[in-house]
């Protein structure tokens, strides 16, 4: 047999305290149905996997890099092939385009950044530095300023102009696959 609780005291059940009330999950409003995307078109002329693709500021034409270690550029209302650029000799990896100048900057698993010219479909710049293959680009949006970074774990600042290596970002333990600029703190993300 138990012995009485002490007056004053609270038994198991919490009898003077509010009791436990089972929590119910939170309920998400239902989303409301919409007609599935439609495909619009198709787009085929790589002879390997499509890695990367960049869209000119105005809408007029995108690109795309793949494992055929070509650039191609498409007419975006249409969908027709423009030009091809060859000049990687490993796997197109990304690609960004300039707003303020004609220039397509390039990147890929051969450890090469390049910066083609659009008005004359040729490579302009050569940026060295990467020890491995580099799989990101970005534009800061107001200064002449191309990040590049891969598998080396690095993220590497580039003058536009000079080509000069302006700094490397450290710190990474392993690959880099991803970064944005932009004009804001911080710069580069």
């Amino acid at each position: 047999m138990s012995a009485p609780a002490a007056p004053g005291s609270q038994g198991l059940l919490g009898t003077g305290a509010a009791a436990v009330v089972p929590r119910r999950p939170p309920t998400v409003p239902k989303p409301k149905w919409h007609a599935p995307w439609k495909l619009f078109r198709v787009i085929s002329g790589h002879l390997g996997w499509v890695r990367c693709v960049a869209v000119e500021p105005g809408n007029e034409w995108f690109a795309t890099g793949a494992a055929d270690r070509v650039i191609k550029i498409w007419d975006l209302a249409t969908g027709k092939l423009k030009v091809s650029l060859t000049g990687h000799v490993s796997t197109v990896r990304g690609l960004e385009v300039s707003p303020r100048h004609p220039y397509l900057f390039s990147c890929g698993e051969d450890r090469q950044v390049k910066c083609w010219d659009l008005e004359y479909n040729k490579v302009i710049r050569h940026y060295h530095g990467h020890l491995s293959a580099v799989y990101a680009l970005g534009l800061h949006p107001t200064i002449d300023v191309l990040v590049s970074a891969g598998r080396d774990a690095t993220a590497r600042v580039w003058d536009v102009r000079t080509k000069a290596n302006v700094h490397t970002l450290t710190g990474h333990t392993d690959t880099v696959a991803a970064l944005a600029c932009q004009s804001a703190e911080p710069q580069v993300h």
